[in-house]
């Protein structure tokens, strides 16, 4: 350890602790000489988006802030798994379980909280958990399997979403709480009645008004049992019945705690060389189970470290958002005034409720169920004290936008979950030439745990901005249901919903779907589940449906396929045949290296195919349309690489793969490019010795260069990198979705480290890839049950 620097201990690495040593960075990590203890065997990691840890829907790695590279590159000592369980003050030095010491100018206790386990006759049992931390969720899974009976202890936040959790793995589930209403901290009665209808329509079980009297079994948990003498049958009890400050530690080294770690405003315990922050401290009598008014605090204590001192801790409200699939839900700031003063809005059919509560003209109170959409931006005007009594009445419809959302201050909070004020989501746009949410979600962490401050974020970008704003592709599915493409994809996966009929029933979908919706759900459950879902005619486009391009007298183009644009004089004669023979008014070649016969009626469609014995070229269809391909170095005195060779070899093997939107390809044989490598969805390019692959190009309505991905050697490592690249896009991509556009919202780097450099994850995509490839057949050997050339 460099002793020229201030040495900085902290004992925790929870989020509370991750925010700071992102502070402390800020403020310039060359001062200082940071060692990290954490208890758990994990760096941290996104506590908030643990039920979806628990479902698989993401891994530790996903929820990991940061990896091992990163604490080495910014010189952080992070030892995991090593629980500090001595603090000695006088000699400045903390001890842990092995023995080992570190030695601190200052120190930072951010020990976090302990779940609250009721003294409970039987909650020793096999089978009753926590619902905690990351290790908690291998624990549950251990024994969560579809049928299973699980009970949840505790209704509150926590508790529902680790009971959608569990639900959604097939158990049945059954929520007991010992209140008569369900989070009853940021419910009021209407929206809590309205919640608890709703998760029982989910297949939930909710018990209110119940004390739990004993969990009763042998060797593991087999019923739980309530002080009215009922009992329910249970394999498994999730207990969440509330946190408490992790005060043990400090409380030993004779630090002074009540029901926390008393802090003062600046987060300095009563020893001028220690500090707290998180969940295990208590400030001006209050402690804190939320997570925005912790990352506050990890400024100040950086603040404070840095030796500038001028920011103190001020408690500000805070807001909520379950977790759960389907439930709608956004609360914020005090929903139980004594004195209530309100303004409503309720529409029991539609399940959507809105209420603001009032203090004199300000803002108290937000309860949103049903439509959530204006929860984060209202938040804006309540953390600001604002004075809204002039406009009442139009709070619940417009949001509050007869006042910009860049007319609030600076320094209110937008997102609650990362403490990201509205001065520093401006100054990423401004200083960092940001365009998306996305962008503000990479660089300062706002949107990306529960997401509730999307559409405030979307107008900060719209008035920063301007025409320069691209909104995210996050809205509702379409007109026809509340749920976004993300909900709808987890359900098809966590629920194994594989036609469109059985989406639309298991999510109470709005009549039978429009033609944005059937479409793209079609799509989905073909890419979720390749080979073992039904593929529903009635819900692909006509073009898709006659596998041919109407045109705008009803006619067709029928274009079959030439593999690199290489054809035969026999396929060429064939052609040549079919035309003249059912009189085809246009033959066209194509910008695709091909040749279209134009104005083919709808009923000799089947006759004209069966006569070319051609596969079908979609040229028609969301997948691989062409791969353009120069005649390269076969030919070509310029040409260093084999492009029409590599060019038909990946026509051949794409072609016929859905995607979530058209995709063409171009292979090069040199950097002059020929083929127009650079303005394709994917571009390869053959240079002395390799290959340089590109992507997320575009040459039509909007003119887009493809950026480089990666060089490589060989045509067997392009075949494997594009796999890669196109597996990925049909995975994330929105259904009709350009490539471009995709890159554009997801981020180039991003996508190329989790397609390309990312060797796991590249291998899985190209896995799945040939899964797809395999199930792929050409639409018209479908229709007469002949083999097709090349098909």
């Amino acid at each position: 350890m460099d002793t020229q620097k201030k040495r900085i201990v902290v004992i925790g690495n929870g989020m509370a602790a991750n925010a700071l040593l992102e502070e402390l960075l800020k403020a310039g990590a060359q001062r200082y000489s940071v060692t990290v203890f954490g208890k758990e065997r994990h760096a941290a990691y996104n506590r908030v988006l643990i039920s979806h840890l628990l479902t698989g829907e993401k891994s530790l790695k996903d929820l990991a802030f940061h990896d091992d590279q990163w604490y080495r590159e910014k010189g952080i000592d992070l030892r995991t798994s090593a629980p500090v369980i001595r603090i000695d003050r006088a000699g400045k030095r903390v001890f842990t379980e092995d023995g080992s010491f570190a030695p601190y100018d200052k120190l930072v206790i951010s020990t976090g909280s302990v779940p609250l386990m009721p003294p409970i006759p039987g909650i020793a049992l096999d089978g009753v958990v926590a619902f905690r931390h990351a290790d908690d969720c291998e624990r549950i899974r251990e024994r969560a399997r579809p049928g299973a009976r699980a009970v949840i202890i505790g209704g509150g936040l926590l508790g529902l979403e680790a009971a959608g959790a569990l639900l959604s793995m097939g158990m049945e589930v059954t929520v007991v709480h010992l209140m008569d209403r369900l989070m009853e901290r940021q419910l009021d009665k209407v929206s809590s009645e309205m919640l608890r209808e709703d998760l029982e329509r989910l297949g939930m079980k909710v018990l209110l008004n119940r004390k739990t009297a004993a969990i009763e079994g042998n060797d593991r948990v087999e019923r739980v049992r309530f002080s009215d003498g009922e009992a329910v049958d249970a394999d498994l009890v999730l207990v969440s019945a509330g946190i408490m400050p992790d005060i043990a530690l400090a409380k030993a080294s004779g630090l002074y705690c009540e029901r926390g770690i008393v802090v003062s405003d600046t987060m300095q315990t009563f020893d001028p060389a220690v500090y707290a922050l998180g969940e295990c401290v208590q400030h001006r009598g209050k402690t804190f189970g939320l997570v925005a008014p912790i990352f506050d605090q990890a400024r100040v204590v950086a603040n404070q470290l840095a030796g500038d001192g001028r920011k103190p801790f001020k408690s500000m409200p805070t807001s909520a958002r379950l977790k759960v699939a389907g439930i709608d839900l956004y609360s914020a700031g005090e929903t139980d005034l004594r004195e209530e003063d309100s303004v409503e809005y309720l529409d029991r059919k539609a399940r959507v409720y809105r209420k603001v509560l009032f203090e004199g003209s300000a803002i108290k109170g937000i309860v949103m169920y049903g439509d959530s959409s204006r929860g984060p931006e209202l938040f804006g005007l309540l953390a600001a004290g604002d004075d809204v009594g002039g406009r009442r009445g139009a709070l619940l419809w417009d949001g509050g936008k007869g006042k910009s959302i860049t007319a609030l201050p600076e320094d209110a909070i937008v997102c609650g979950c990362k403490g990201v004020t509205r001065k520093m989501i401006v100054e990423a746009i401004e200083n960092k030439g940001l365009f998306t949410r996305e962008d503000i979600k990479r660089e300062t962490g706002a949107s990306g745990s529960c997401g509730g401050c999307a559409p405030q974020i979307d107008r900060i970008l719209e008035e920063t901005l301007g025409a320069g704003f691209q909104p995210a592709l996050t809205q509702a599915f379409c007109g026809c249901t509340a749920y976004t493409r993300e909900d709808v994809l987890r359900n098809i996966r966590e629920k194994k919903l594989k036609s469109v009929s059985e989406v639309m029933e298991t999510l109470g979908w709005e009549g039978v779907g429009c033609e944005k919706c059937r479409p793209a759900i079609n799509y989905y459950v073909s890419v979720v589940w390749p080979g073992d879902c039904h593929d529903d005619t009635t819900s692909r486009l006509i073009n898709e449906r006659m596998h041919a391009n109407i045109q705008k007298d009803e006619t067709f183009s029928v274009v079959p396929r030439m593999y690199g644009g290489v054809t035969t004089p026999g396929d060429l004669k064939r052609i040549a045949t079919v035309a003249e023979r059912h009189k085809v008014p246009l033959v066209k070649i194509t910008g695709g290296q091909r040749i279209a016969l134009v104005g083919v009626a709808r009923e000799e469609l089947k006759a004209v195919w069966k006569e070319l014995g051609m596969p079908s070229g979609y040229a028609y269809a969301k997948a691989l349309r062409t791969v353009k391909t120069c005649v390269g170095e076969r030919f070509c005195r310029y040409g260093t690489q084999d492009s029409m060779g590599l060019g038909v070899e990946m026509e051949k093997r794409f072609s016929g793969l859905w995607m979530p939107a058209k995709v063409k390809l171009g292979v090069s044989g040199c950097p002059r490019s020929c083929a127009e490598s650079g303005i394709k969805d994917i571009g390869i390019i053959g240079v002395a010795g390799g290959w340089d692959v590109y992507a997320g190009g575009c040459g039509g309505i909007e003119l887009k260069a493809a950026e480089k991905l990666v060089s490589v050697k060989t045509g067997f490592e392009v075949i494997e990198v594009v796999s890669a690249f196109l597996q990925h896009y049909r995975e994330d991509a929105h259904y009709g979705e350009r490539t471009f556009k995709w890159v554009m919202r997801r981020g180039f780097d991003n996508i190329r480290k989790e397609a390309i450099e990312d060797r796991a994850a590249r291998g899985g995509l190209c896995e799945r890839i040939e899964k797809a490839i395999a199930l792929s057949k050409d639409p018209w050997a479908d229709e007469s049950g002949e083999e097709r050339k090349g098909a």
